[in-house]
């Protein structure tokens, strides 16, 4: 069987949290005996790398990708005729069995009628909000709330402030993208999502009656058990920590507050942060703000697939994000290290609250959950302790996608 993915970025260009479980997806499926080959998008631009098309390999998957040009931009509209050409020539040329859709942001919206035309299967998931946010990540400006339902008349006001253009424009391009989301969603034929808050919103925003199946995506890469961490050891600081883009929407401002009040209540911890600064005054807000409180503040930098996971430096991760998310990959990355966990209560880390190991909190309630952990090391103890021995991986993913690939066919 060939499959063929089409997704906004592919590695290694990109590694954010869906092009990682597109490309442990694929690993997964090719130990299966499927082919799989990938149409991506590109963050650079066709003008600064002089191609429309650049044919690569990436762990033996065969990547086309395809680079945006001059009017082809999200501002410009979300129909691109030039993009949606290469599509087709390369679905022609590949001619595989199905094609996977993980995100048309970054290609072209009108994928799913070429396969309907080349009488190629679709399935989609969707990893992200982008199919029920233009702006990609339910984070709206000042002054909006972010629908809940179709009438997306907010969606409006917030692109307008954030796009130099006419509001008459923002309205029939808003109006435009969702005709064309529902178009695309009800030619596909398999729709999945890593979480029930993932499938909720595009149920009822975009919106779509269909069937969509909750596929979690699972542990991305296993851990080697003397990999875990150590407990916490009686008069060591506690080690707090969190790992991944270090933004604002993050939640990094009220975590770095949380655990200064933790400090000033006269307990000894450190936090530890790793991964790439992404706001550079935010960095500069956040060491200064711990310096004044006295809070160890231990910065790692990037950190990569081949190098010690900074989890297993911890005695407890925290990610108190503020977006919507739709899965949070970086749970089961602590989990899977015996680390217990400490995740807001926003989108799908809501659904956490079910998960052995992890606590779920309300953001204004952050101080008081990391002060009650930091002085009860037997709660602590108790949340490691729970931790199951084998957490859900890619693999359980990679299955039930070629099940349903099975059907397709």
């Amino acid at each position: 069987m060939k499959v063929c993915f089409i997704t906004a970025n592919y590695p290694p260009e990109a590694n954010g949290g869906t092009e990682q479980v597109v490309a442990a997806l694929a690993r997964e499926l090719a130990s299966h005996s499927v082919e799989v080959a990938a149409i991506s998008g590109s963050d650079e631009r066709r003008e600064d790398v002089g191609d429309d098309v650049r044919e690569e390999q990436h762990e033996g998957v065969a990547i086309t990708r395809l680079f945006r040009g001059d009017g082809e931009r999200d501002q410009d509209g979300y129909e691109r005729p030039r993009i949606l050409a290469l599509v087709r020539k390369s679905l022609t040329e590949l001619q595989p069995d199905i094609v996977h859709v993980h995100s048309f942001a970054g290609l072209s919206l009108g994928i799913s009628a070429i396969c309907r035309e080349l009488q190629i299967p679709v399935a989609v998931t969707f990893h992200d909000m982008w199919v029920t946010c233009a702006r990609y990540f339910r984070l709206p400006m000042a002054g909006v709330t972010c629908p809940t339902n179709q009438d997306h008349a907010a969606c409006v006001t917030c692109v307008h402030q954030g796009v130099n253009a006419d509001v008459s424009f923002v309205q029939q391009a808003v109006d435009r993208r969702d005709e064309l989301l529902r178009e695309e969603l009800a030619i596909a034929s398999v729709c999945t999502a890593p979480s029930q808050s993932a499938a909720g919103f595009v149920r009822d925003c975009v919106p779509f009656s269909g069937t969509i199946e909750i596929v979690p995506h699972g542990l991305l890469r296993s851990v080697a058990r003397e990999h875990a961490a150590d407990a916490p050891k009686a008069g060591e600081p506690l080690r707090i920590g969190t790992f991944g883009g270090l933004v604002a929407s993050k939640g990094l401002r009220e975590l770095v507050q949380a655990c200064v009040q933790v400090v000033q209540l006269g307990h000894v911890i450190e936090l530890h942060l790793s991964g790439p600064w992404h706001e550079l005054d935010l960095a500069v807000e956040l060491r200064d703000l711990a310096k004044g409180a006295g809070l160890a503040l231990v910065e790692h930098g990037l950190y990569g697939h081949g190098d010690r996971h900074p989890v297993r430096d911890l005695h407890l991760a925290v990610f108190p994000s503020k977006c919507q998310e739709t899965y949070g990959l970086v749970v089961d990355e602590a989990l899977a290290h015996r680390v217990p966990v400490v995740v807001s209560n926003f989108g799908a880390l809501a659904e956490r609250s079910t998960t052995p190991g992890v606590v779920v909190t309300a953001l204004e309630e952050l101080a008081n959950v990391l002060g009650e952990l930091v002085a009860s090391p037997e709660r602590l103890a108790a949340l490691r302790s729970a931790i199951p021995a084998q957490l859900s991986t890619i693999g359980a993913s990679a299955q039930r996608h070629l099940d349903l690939y099975q059907t397709l066919r």
